[in-house]
């Protein structure tokens, strides 16, 4: 098994990062694809495909090709639910979709793919309401039992492990290399009373298990260093008490996973950060990195973000993390947003970490929410729990600006969260939009006027008293044309922290947010959400908005589908 790259301390330097017109950054980066829209139920023409979490590997949460969805048809009259699709545990895991999928006596075909919690992975039409059964579906036979959620903490009596509902699977949003027709995945599961991670790469067709890619290849890895719970001057990978939260990234034929633990506030307290690189072509693992080989926690969650990665220098690739609560200082890289060298080098290379760090450590105050690239910007955003959001330079990994992006607006000591990763886009106008959510807050827009973000407006409603984790965004619009809508799924009433509650899906005209256009309570017999998923984005692609839910009470999980209504 592999020694991971921080076994030496890490170097440290600065780059210059060239700037490009924005069109062309998007196009060559984003690893999403575009065409005309298919429809019905006959063949198809190519439409946008969403390989990636939030779109693309800046994580921008844009999608900038919708050529349907508009201010002008989102709305009670012309929009709302058209069908739904059932499966078999919550979905953390963030929908993706892939246009013109060769189905085995079918044909070409749009396809949705969701995976859940109880270990299981759905291939669905993602066009027809008639075609409700997938057209594959792989369970634990494939991936193995999903682990029970008393398994993966020390939690002592009468304390219970309350994030997740009963067990715990497939939580990163997979990725998708239409190059090789892959789709690769990492799932937990309990075989002979022990925990393990595997990575798969399977046919986006079929749903075969690719073994000669060495699919599934088991996850684990050591690092030199004499930090909680190193025995023999090194640390290992604890398979029973990590989680696997941030979506998978793909770059330049290498797949990234990351890893933080179940709960900052374990007794022990013995768990540690990880990034791992592997082979995407034999799942050969090429390096993994510890945030804290001399210390302690350092998690990478970003609830649910992937890890971010900047190409815009032919010559040089980056990826970006963003480390929760623990150690910080000589190797120890928690709470900081994190610019690492890639592939088999996978190491530091510079950090930012807030000046406050130890108070917000003290007080659960982590970095929540990130990282995001900002187009054509050499800037990195991430946002914390204390509801800052923090913009950072790229080629120094300086401070440009903090900013207080959420608000507590009902008043009170409770500090609005942000989990939502910030979605940003160009307005017409050129002009550069950032979007948050957080708890207990408006919906708020702010616009960059070439050194700083100001206020730029905020929703007319306001998220749940004492509600968790605040609005997921995302963004749909045709280019530079106008028309773009902020799309939000977020706790209906509740907290969602620690248990399941409704939820509603929101949209606003982006350039005034002011003005919500629809949302899925207007016409509650037809259009109702159910329950909400925390942490997962709703995505539009293809004139279509889907949307994750969790189960309640004698209620399945679904993924519910709105789009432009038949009249």
């Amino acid at each position: 098994m592999p020694i991971c790259s921080n076994c030496k301390p890490p170097t440290t330097g600065s780059r210059n990062i060239a700037r490009r017109r924005f069109l062309a950054f998007i196009a060559l980066s984003t690893g999403t694809f575009f065409g005309s829209v298919g429809s019905g139920d006959s063949p198809q023409n190519t439409g946008v495909d969403v390989l990636t979490n939030r779109y693309n590997i800046e994580r921008t949460g844009a999608n900038l090709h919708e050529a349907v969805l508009n201010v002008n048809n989102v709305n009670s009259n012309d929009f709302g639910k058209i069908f739904e699709r059932e499966v078999d545990g919550d979905i953390y895991a963030q929908p993706l979709i892939k246009a013109q999928v060769n189905i085995p006596d079918v044909g070409l075909r749009d396809v949705v793919y969701v995976a859940t919690e109880n270990n299981s992975l759905y291939a669905f039409d993602a066009s027809s309401p008639e075609r409700n059964r997938p057209y594959w579906h792989l369970t634990s036979d494939v991936f193995g039992d999903a682990v029970p959620k008393s398994r993966v903490t020390d939690l002592a009596p009468p304390h219970e492990y309350l994030n997740f509902d009963t067990t715990i699977g497939i939580t990163a949003t997979p990725v998708i290399d239409e190059k090789t027709n892959t789709i690769y995945v990492v799932a937990q599961s309990m075989r002979g009373g022990t925990a393990h991670f595997r990575l798969h790469a399977f046919d986006l067709g079929t749903g075969r298990e690719k073994t000669e890619m060495n699919s599934p290849r088991e996850i684990e890895a050591v690092c030199g260093g004499n930090g909680i719970g190193s025995k023999d001057g090194l640390i290992r990978f604890d398979p029973r008490k990590a989680l696997n939260r941030p979506g998978l990234l793909l770059v330049k034929d290498v797949v990234y996973a990351a890893f933080s633990t179940h709960l900052d506030g374990e007794p022990s307290l013995d768990a540690h950060g990880w990034v791992m690189a592997y082979d995407a072509s034999m799942l050969k693992q090429m390096s993994a990195w510890s945030t804290t080989p001399d210390g302690l926690q350092g998690g990478i969650w970003q609830s649910g973000t992937g890890l971010a990665a900047d190409t815009s220098n032919k010559n040089r690739t980056f990826i970006y993390a963003v480390a929760g609560n623990g150690s910080v200082g000589g190797r120890n890289a928690s709470q900081s947003i994190l610019q690492l060298f890639p592939g088999a080098a996978l190491s530091l290379k510079q950090l930012f970490t807030p000046a406050d760090q130890a108070y917000q450590n003290d007080r659960d105050l982590d970095l929540s929410a990130g990282p995001v690239l900002l187009p054509d910007l050499p800037l990195v955003v991430a946002c914390s729990k204390e509801g800052k959001c923090y913009v950072v330079n790229r080629a120094t990994m300086r401070l440009v600006q903090e900013f207080q992006a959420g608000v507590n607006s009902y008043g009170g000591e409770r500090v609005p969260n942000i989990h939502g990763a910030p979605v940003v886009w160009r307005t017409p106008e050129h002009r550069l939009r950032l979007y948050v959510w957080s708890e207990e807050d408006f919906l708020r827009a702010y616009e960059f006027d070439g050194q700083i973000f100001h206020p730029a407006g905020k929703g007319p409603l306001r998220a749940p008293e004492r509600s968790m984790p605040g609005g997921m965004l995302s963004l749909s619009a045709n280019d530079s044309k106008g028309g773009a809508i902020v799309w939000a799924s977020l706790p209906l009433s509740g907290d969602a922290n620690a248990g399941t509650t409704p939820g509603v899906v929101r949209a606003f005209d982006a350039i005034n947010i002011g003005h919500e256009l629809w949302n899925s309570e207007m016409v509650p017999a037809r259009d109702r959400l159910g329950f909400f998923a925390k942490f997962c984005p709703p995505v539009i692609a293809n004139g279509k908005v889907y949307v994750a839910t969790f189960a309640g009470k004698d209620k399945p999980n679904k993924l519910i589908v709105y789009g432009p209504l038949s009249h």
